[in-house]
């Protein structure tokens, strides 16, 4: 394979939570998968959680039994399930490792890889926490990354991409490529940070659930509750800076002298950029009253699909 064109045969290594899932996605799109894992009992419930979430995705669809039977066929005729790992290595053009979330396993998985596939063939590890740019040692650190997905892969488009210090650029601009080809919306990181953007993120929101469960202030379902009903519909819209733009960020800086405010928010008040009724905060607007409707009428279809779907009570 030149380093020009498109990947033909994806492995994905590991069939457990994340790995069955992701190499669902590629198969989907068509793709040659081998799915690997060193446990066969793994192996066969991958391909059978492979089924029934083909299935639930014809369902939503609202695709006919047979149409669904149908469609599950011909995916799976993409996709290759094996404990042998020397087997399939050498075809492997993108490698996807997905295996135990330890030191140890990875680099074991990783040299042993290095050792079979092909020079030009990339190495994305889907790990979460886990600094393999310091703790891994590999002999071409140029083509490994990370490449972290979100659960369920099959549904969820985002995936962080991330390289080490001495990541190529070709090799993230190929990853890159590569997911967009399948509908993922990859987002690049500047660099690698422990459990990256989102889950950062979701880290901060469960500490303070457990200050507010630990002083007694609410239960684990009511704030699932509050969360659900209020920032779940809102989120999914305009994020965390843009939501920001619509408060204003005047607001947002309150009576805290400038020099108390972090550095991405005191730089936007001091040049007058508050937000959507100035035209430009985080983002940019034409209209104040236009971005306002946009906005709303995003948040009600949003609205009307979660309580049609689940009406915000757990799914059970």
């Amino acid at each position: 394979m030149s380093q020009d064109s498109p990947p033909k045969k994806i492995l994905v290594v590991g069939a457990g939570t994340m790995g069955h899932s992701i190499a669902q996605v590629f198969a989907q799109a068509g793709l040659a998968v081998d799915l690997v894992d060193t446990n066969s009992r793994v192996l066969e419930t991958a391909i059978s959680k492979i089924e029934a979430n083909l299935a639930t995705i014809k369902e939503a669809e609202g695709a006919s039994p047979d149409e669904a039977t149908s469609y599950t066929k011909q995916v799976l005729q993409n996709l290759s399930a094996t404990e042998d790992l020397a087997a399939v290595s050498e075809t492997a053009d993108f490698v996807f490792e997905a295996v135990y979330e330890s030191v140890e396993t990875k680099q074991e998985v990783i040299s042993r890889l290095e050792d079979q596939i092909s020079k030009d063939a990339i190495i994305a590890s889907n790990t979460s926490v886990l600094d393999l740019f310091d703790e891994i040692r590999v002999a071409e650190p140029e083509r490994l990354l990370c490449a972290h997905w979100f659960a369920p892969p099959h549904i969820v488009p985002l995936v962080e991409v991330v390289g080490g210090p001495e990541t190529s650029a070709w090799a993230i601009d190929r990853t890159v490529s590569l997911l967009e080809s399948v509908g993922k919306r990859p987002v690049v990181m500047r660099k690698f940070v422990p459990g990256f953007i989102a889950n950062r993120i979701m880290m901060a929101m469960a500490d303070a659930a457990e200050e507010l469960i630990d002083s007694g202030a609410c239960t684990p379902t009511e704030i699932d509750y509050a969360i659900k009903t209020s920032v779940g519909v809102r989120l999914g819209v305009v994020g965390i800076f843009q939501s920001l733009d619509f408060n204003g960020l005047d607001l947002i800086a309150g009576d805290r002298p400038l020099e108390e405010l972090p550095s991405y928010l005191r730089s936007k008040v001091e040049a007058g950029e508050l937000g959507v009724k100035t035209g430009r905060g985080f983002h940019e607007y034409d209209s104040p009253a236009e971005a306002l409707s946009s906005r709303d009428l995003a948040y009600l279809a949003v609205l009307h699909t979660l309580e049609a779907s689940t009406d915000f009570e757990p799914i059970r």
